[in-house]
C-alpha cells in the first residue's frame, strides 16, 4: 500500500461514529504519537447530512478523554472528499461500504482505498460496528470503546506503512 496522508472516517450522519474516530485518531497524532504522524490527516463525513453537531453521547466520552470537539461541524461525504484521501474507512459493510461503492461507483480509486475500519485494523470478527444513536449510554460506550481501540489500531497501522 502506498503512503498515507489523508484518513477519511464515514458513517452514515458524521455526528457519532466518524466523530469520534476523526477527534481520536488527531488526539492519537498529538500525543501518543506525535513523532509517528507527521503529515497524516484525519477527517470524517456521513452518507447523510442529519445533524450540525455531534451526538452528545460522543462529545461526552471524548471529553471524559480530555479530548475536545468543540470546532467539528457534520459534513456529508461527496465526490471531491473521496478522491482527496488515500484512506477511507467506514463502519459497517452494508450500510456504508457498499453504499459508498454504488453512490460513488465513478470515483477514482474507491475501491482501494475503501475499508472496514475493524478489518483494516486486524480483526476478523465482529467487523461491523453499529450505530449507536438511540442506545443507553453504557451502550454507547461500549461502541465508542470499540472504535477507540479499532482506531489506535489503524494509527499504529498507518505508522507501519508510512515507514516501509
Amino acid at each position: 500500500m502506498a503512503k498515507i496522508n489523508n484518513v477519511l472516517f464515514i458513517c452514515s450522519g458524521n455526528t457519532c461514529r466518524s466523530p469520534f474516530a476523526e477527534y481520536y485518531a488527531k488526539w492519537l497524532k498529538k500525543t501518543k504519537y506525535k513523532d509517528k504522524l507527521n503529515g497524516v490527516n484525519f477527517d470524517s463525513a456521513g452518507l447523510y447530512h442529519y445533524y450540525e453537531q455531534p451526538q452528545e453521547g460522543t462529545v461526552k466520552f471524548l471529553r471524559s478523554k480530555g479530548i475536545s470537539i468543540d470546532d467539528f461541524q457534520a459534513k456529508e461525504v461527496d465526490e471531491d472528499l473521496l478522491d482527496n484521501h488515500d484512506l477511507i474507512l467506514g463502519f459497517e459493510k452494508k450500510w456504508h461500504i457498499n453504499k459508498l461503492k454504488r453512490k460513488f461507483k465513478n470515483s477514482k480509486e474507491l475501491g482501494t482505498k475503501l475499508h472496514l475500519l475493524r478489518k483494516f485494523a486486524g480483526f476478523s470478527k465482529d467487523l461491523d460496528i453499529p450505530d449507536p444513536f438511540h442506545l443507553k449510554e453504557k451502550e454507547y460506550n461500549a461502541v465508542l470503546k470499540k472504535i477507540e481501540i479499532a482506531v489506535e489500531k489503524v494509527v499504529e497501522k498507518i505508522i507501519e506503512i508510512n515507514n516501509e
